[in-house]
């Protein structure tokens, strides 16, 4: 059975990546603001197949180096798209970081646009296709993406 899953980088500057399982496709949006969001499950669950979310779980410090309004936005956006999946009755599941990063070797000893760009090279790796752009803002969702592929069972 064919299922829809929609993986999640709840940052400002973060995306989405939208997928089927078993895979045969995967479309990358940027994160452009709620109403899109919003408009984006609606589309999704009209699709008249099961639709299950996997969003990155946001740790409740992120550290020194990031200011209170950055921590602040994540913080919101992260409790937006909670609340919009789970009123929708979309299944979601959590997924820390280090969960979903967990194997992708040379991403530990790296920080900040450097880490992001290592991380971005493995999603080219892993979904090389060239019908999609992987950028920066959507390389940790397809990444996510890709963790749920390994855990979801498609009947």
């Amino acid at each position: 059975m064919t299922k829809l899953i929609i993986a999640i980088d709840a940052g400002a500057s973060g995306g989405y990546a939208i997928g089927t399982l078993p895979y045969t496709s995967l479309r990358l949006a940027n994160w452009t603001g709620e109403a899109d969001f919003l408009d984006e499950l609606e589309g999704l669950q009209s699709a008249d197949l099961p639709l299950e979310a996997w969003l990155e779980e946001v740790p409740p410090y992120v550290g020194r180096k990031i200011p209170a309004s950055a921590s602040f936005k994540l913080g919101k956006n992260y409790g937006f798209i909670m609340g919009a999946i789970q009123g929708r009755g979309i299944p979601l599941n959590l997924v820390r970081p280090a969960e979903w990063q967990r194997g992708l070797t040379g991403v530990r000893q790296r920080k900040g646009g450097d880490k992001k760009r290592c991380l971005r090279d493995h999603a080219f790796r892993l979904y090389p296709a060239t019908d999609r752009k992987i950028t920066l803002k959507t390389a940790d969702a397809v990444l996510v993406f890709h963790y749920a592929r390994t855990k979801t069972k498609t009947g």
